[in-house]
């Protein structure tokens, strides 16, 4: 299934990316909200976050550490990124309708609770 990444962020680079030519039309306050909560995600645990949406409207958040940083905590980056999707779920399951209306057609039935 092909994924699309809406926004990273690296604490490694102190940076931070929002796809612009895919998700362009994407609110600017849900913009501006999903930019705190990649950021400090990726603060957290100390390595790079990626939020972006399979091509079914499915979203995902992933933490992955350089190949290089052998400090990186995966399992308490497992666990920050899990407790954060549960956390902001219905801020992502409302950028998982928004996904849904706008390039699936409308199509949510497919959205679990």
């Amino acid at each position: 299934m092909e994924k699309k990444i809406l926004s990273a962020a690296s604490f490694y680079k102190k940076s931070y990316y929002f796809n612009f030519d895919d998700f362009a039309d994407l609110p600017y306050a849900v913009q501006k909200e999903l930019q705190k909560i990649i950021t400090s995600a990726a603060e957290h645990t100390r390595g790079e976050i990626l939020m972006g949406i399979y091509s079914d409207g499915q979203v995902f958040l992933e933490s992955r550490g350089a190949d290089d940083d052998y400090d990186y905590d995966e399992i308490g980056a497992k666990y920050y990124v899990n407790k954060t999707a549960k956390d902001e779920e219905e801020f992502f399951e409302s950028i998982q309708i928004w996904y849904m209306v706008t390039r699936l057609g409308g199509d949510i039935s497919a959205i679990s609770n």
